[in-house]
């Protein structure tokens, strides 16, 4: 079978270089999907921001305790799934990353976030943000009638739909075992890792930085779950993450422990 022609296009958002690589379609107009992902990425990037004062989380991070305000649907969406996570994880996932989630306060109704009267943390969605951008572009694929496509936020997380797209899993470890590729399709996989940027992880439990694991990538058909499991996926025990995937449909794991011993998980 012929492979399809493929396009690639790049653009840089969320402190990183996201990419989008479109199957079977003339160039111009993939350029122009692309182009319409990228747009709603930026926008996400708007509201999600911590950075930017000016952001729905900017502005809910100089709020007082007892203080919200309204935000946009998609950042009471993406809290959402943040505090899923959370729970999901027993914690290990804090949108807070341990400065007070207890006083995380989201009233849906009323389309406003805050903090409870009795204290108040600071919001970080740097570990669900790129997962929630990719996962809210896919949904305008459907209007671009584009069915094969891979779109990836850095080295952090890629979605594959439409076909089976071959990724690269395990890293260096991953190469020892004999196991550096997995083929994916209609799913995301997302990893963490010390190799990069060192031991950037922070477990919101000990304020200290994760060191049960090397190297963590996590799978799931939601890139924010596969995006929020991979940071979790650090701290937490392989038995743990078994029971985890089996609990969540679709998931799967690839954990690499202090001495480089690489464990697959549900694959």
């Amino acid at each position: 079978m012929d492979t399809p022609v493929q396009h690639r296009f790049t653009h840089e958002s969320m402190a990183t270089t996201f990419e989008v690589v479109v199957a079977g379609r003339e160039r111009e107009y993939a350029r122009q999907a692309a182009a319409a992902l990228f747009r709603e990425i930026d926008r996400l990037d708007a509201l999600l921001n911590k950075y930017d004062a000016g952001s729905d989380i900017g502005q809910v991070n100089l709020l007082k305790p007892g203080e919200t305000v309204r935000v946009a649907v998609e950042t009471l969406e993406c809290l959402e799934q943040a505090v899923w996570a959370h729970g999901a994880t027993d914690g290990l996932f804090d949108p807070t990353v341990g400065t007070g989630f207890q006083w995380l306060a989201i009233d849906r109704p009323d389309f406003s976030v805050g903090w409870k009267a009795g204290g108040k943390g600071q919001l970080d969605l740097g570990g669900i943000g790129k997962g929630f951008a990719i996962d809210k572009a896919t949904e305008l694929l459907a209007d671009w009638e584009i069915g094969e496509v891979l779109i990836s936020g850095g080295t952090s997380t890629v979605m594959a739909l439409g076909r089976e797209w071959p990724l690269g899993i395990g890293g260096p470890w991953g190469e020892s075992a004999g196991f550096s590729s997995i083929r994916l399709r209609d799913k995301a996989l997302s990893g963490s890792g010390t190799e990069v940027k060192g031991a950037h992880i922070i477990n919101p439990k000990t304020g200290r930085p994760a060191c049960r694991h090397l190297a963590a990538w996590a799978i799931n058909p939601s890139a924010t779950v596969s995006d929020a499991f991979s940071t979790a996926f650090m701290m937490m025990e392989p038995e743990w993450i078994r029971r985890l995937c089996e609990t969540v449909p679709g998931s799967a794991a690839v954990v690499v422990d202090q001495e480089g011993h690489l464990q697959r998980i549900g694959i």
